[in-house]
């Protein structure tokens, strides 16, 4: 299974290809799912300043557009703690007053609070995709009361940005929370970002691609769009 990341926090001025606007973020999911993708991550962001926020009037709209325009496509949001909480007194208040959830969201298991939003996304209906960075991250998710009940683990060596070492890195995570029994996706960050999707597609895993995770292409210069790396990763899929 290929995801790909849409935007994360870069705009326009990073990269021309970044889809920022509502209008923007559906495209490029459409554009995505045509090209392969069986599922989108992105950051909603607030349509008067561009500002990624868990506000349920920018999330709602986004999420609902998307699934009315692809359908089968898995949608994927962020949890992360320092996005704009909309005024919410904190991040299970924001997810909690969402009325069109994604499928999906990321939880980081080296942020604060990690349990308690893991329990209060469940009950809420919306999987989680452990987000872990090191072995004491997963060793973190393996001590968590729901870590049987994650949708899949991510294994992002967002850290790491020597090619080799996130390489090492991203199987010593995998080997570490395998035993859960859950899909695991393989992400890095920047120049590393093609070795651990290489090395998780060799290995039969599933990747995520995408310019949240890299703007630099696989030849070195400027990364493609979206659904232009979705369909390079294919291909090397089969």
């Amino acid at each position: 299974m290929i995801q790909c990341a849409l935007n994360g926090a870069y705009s326009r001025d990073d990269h021309p290809a970044v889809p920022v606007t509502l209008e923007q973020l559906v495209a490029d999911a459409v554009d995505c799912r045509a090209a392969g993708a069986r599922s989108v991550h992105l950051h909603p962001r607030r349509p008067v300043d561009g500002l990624e926020s868990l506000a349920a009037e920018v999330h709602d709209p986004v999420v609902s557009a998307i699934r009315a325009a692809v359908p089968d496509l898995e949608i994927s949001c962020s949890t992360q703690e320092d996005i704009d909480l909309g005024g919410a007194p904190d991040r299970i208040a924001a997810v909690r007053a969402w009325t069109q959830p994604p499928d999906v969201v990321s939880l980081n298991l080296a942020e604060p609070g990690a349990v308690e939003l893991g329990a209060a996304l469940l009950e809420h209906g919306i999987g989680i995709e452990a987000g872990v960075f090191s072995l004491a991250d997963a060793d973190a998710l393996l001590a968590a009361p729901w870590a049987s009940a994650v949708h899949r683990v991510l294994v992002e060596t967002i850290f790491e940005h020597d090619p080799a070492s996130a390489v090492t890195l991203a199987r010593a995570i995998d080997a570490r929370v395998a035993v859960l029994g859950r899909p695991r996706l393989w992400h890095g960050d920047a120049g590393a970002t093609w070795a651990v999707v290489e090395a998780g597609l060799g290995a039969g895993l599933d990747v995520r691609v995408g310019l949240e995770d890299s703007l630099v292409g696989r030849d070195g210069g400027p990364a493609p769009a979206n659904a232009a790396q979705v369909a390079e990763t294919g291909v090397r899929t089969t």
